[in-house]
C-alpha cells in the first residue's frame, strides 16, 4: 500500500537527496535554503509516496498568480517531481499527481502549470504521458542591477 503525505522537518535528507536527482547541480546549501522557504510557506507544498514504508518519490507543488498559457490565478504549479530510480514506472506519479492537484483545488486553483527544461526530453515525455499540453518554447534571461 502506498502512503502520500507532505513532507516536514523530519523528511530533510531524504528530500535533499530527491532534489539532488532532480536539480543536478545544485548546491546543497542552496537545497537547504529552499527546503526551508518551502517549509514555512503556506504557498507551497512538498508530497512524498511512500511503497512499503520507504519513500520512493516526491512531488513539490506551489501556488503562482501567473503561468505563461494558463488563464485563471491563482494557478497550481507542479515545480519538480522526481522518483528514486528503483521506484520509477511502477504508476507512483499519477497519485502524487492526484494529491497535488487535490491540493490546488482546495487552494482555489482551475489550471495546473509546469516546465521542463528543452533539453530534457525525459522530463518533456513525464508531462506529455501526464496529459500536460505544450504552451510555448521559450528561454529565459535575467540582468542583475548594478
Amino acid at each position: 500500500m502506498n502512503v502520500i503525505r507532505i513532507a516536514t522537518e523530519y523528511d530533510r535528507d531524504v528530500w535533499k537527496a530527491l532534489r539532488g536527482i532532480v536539480y543536478d547541480g545544485c548546491p546543497e546549501a542552496v537545497h537547504e535554503e529552499d527546503i526551508n522557504i518551502w517549509l514555512r510557506d503556506s504557498d507551497k507544498v512538498c508530497f512524498l509516496i511512500e511503497e512499503n514504508s520507504k519513500v520512493a518519490g516526491f512531488l513539490e507543488a506551489s501556488l503562482r498568480n501567473v503561468v505563461d498559457g494558463c488563464l485563471s490565478s491563482p494557478v497550481g504549479y507542479m515545480e519538480g517531481v522526481c522518483f528514486f530510480p528503483e521506484y520509477r514506472s511502477h504508476g507512483l506519479s499519477k497519485q502524487l499527481m492526484e494529491a497535488a492537484m487535490q491540493w490546488m483545488k482546495d487552494q482555489g486553483c482551475t489550471e495546473m502549470g509546469s516546465d521542463a527544461e528543452l533539453h530534457n526530453a525525459e522530463a518533456i515525455k513525464f508531462h506529455q504521458a501526464n496529459d500536460f499540453k505544450e504552451t510555448f518554447r521559450v528561454v529565459q534571461f535575467m540582468k542583475k542591477f548594478n
